[in-house]
């Protein structure tokens, strides 16, 4: 492809003067020295070979060829305006994904409100099986350089119970808890998250929000679950004084990334967003009983 003799600048004084009919309008529009644009012309017309304006004193008539290159500039400078514009707004246009994960503890009010703000900088969240970024909690262990992560913020925990569950008097013990189900909210036994807080002989697992709490309700066993899950306001169901404390109960939620991922523009920005989504307080602190 050949170079071009001239620039863009060149044929936007150009246009603007054949347009206006004189130089002071066309540097008025355009922003610059009147001397600015009359220099423009003429590096054109020395690129060119030929005069586009015959100068009568201060006024300026288009030559013959001049009239014929008028039409094309004016072309030329809707073309570029349209690019400009398109330029302008291609990161509006353009829609990133990041595929998320996350575990039963992360507050579903936290997540909506991190797939709108998402949305607000045009990146859209969905679930799929080639994972991007996970939220999920803490297992205190070791991820060498295969995992980046970063800690989002706490989960508070209680204890619940169906009333009929423990009648006796409070606190509860823990020989008692031992002696009685437990229901943990995650898919699978082995799992080291599934073993955080695992107190009772026998155990029940169930990665499902409506049977956990059918199973709270119908007194099958107790539960150790974060208080936005608001299992106080389920059916029969209440919060249970434990002998070892109520207090400062908590998990760590964080997120973790493959490391080299922050290349990618949507995760690097919802690195940086989802801290900040969480420290919303109506997103963590919102009761949700679904």
């Amino acid at each position: 492809m050949a170079c071009l003799s001239f620039s863009f600048a060149q044929i936007e004084a150009f246009s603007t003067v054949a347009a206006l009919g004189t130089v002071s309008q066309a540097a008025k529009l355009l922003g610059k020295d009147r001397a600015t644009v009359s220099e423009l012309i003429e590096f054109l017309e020395a690129a060119l070979g030929y005069a586009l304006f015959s100068r009568q004193g201060r006024t300026l008539a288009l030559t013959p060829e001049g009239q014929r290159l008028k039409r094309q500039a004016a072309l030329l400078m809707r073309q570029a305006q349209a690019f400009d514009a398109a330029a302008r707004h291609v990161r509006h246009d353009i829609s990133d994904e990041i595929s998320l994960v996350y575990d039963p503890f992360v507050p579903r009010p936290f997540l909506c409100r991190l797939i709108e703000t998402l949305a607000e900088s045009n990146i859209r969240v969905s679930a799929c099986s080639a994972v991007q970024l996970a939220l999920c909690q803490a297992r205190n262990r070791s991820l060498g350089s295969e995992m980046a992560w970063r800690s989002v913020g706490v989960v508070e925990l209680d204890f619940y119970a169906a009333a009929s569950l423990f009648a006796g008097e409070q606190p509860v013990s823990l020989f008692e808890l031992a002696s009685q189900p437990q229901l943990v909210m995650h898919p699978a036994p082995d799992g080291v998250a599934a073993k955080q807080g695992r107190i009772a002989d026998r155990t029940f697992y169930t990665n499902d929000r409506a049977l956990l709490r059918h199973m709270l309700e119908s007194g099958q066993g107790w539960a150790f679950l974060p208080k936005h899950f608001a299992a106080a306001s389920w059916r029969d169901v209440k919060a249970i004084d434990v002998e070892v404390g109520n207090l400062a109960l908590s998990q760590m939620i964080v997120m973790l990334w493959k490391p080299g991922m922050t290349i990618d523009f949507a995760v690097s920005e919802a690195i940086k967003i989802v801290p900040d989504v969480w420290a919303e307080p109506a997103v963590t602190l919102a009761g949700h009983a679904g």
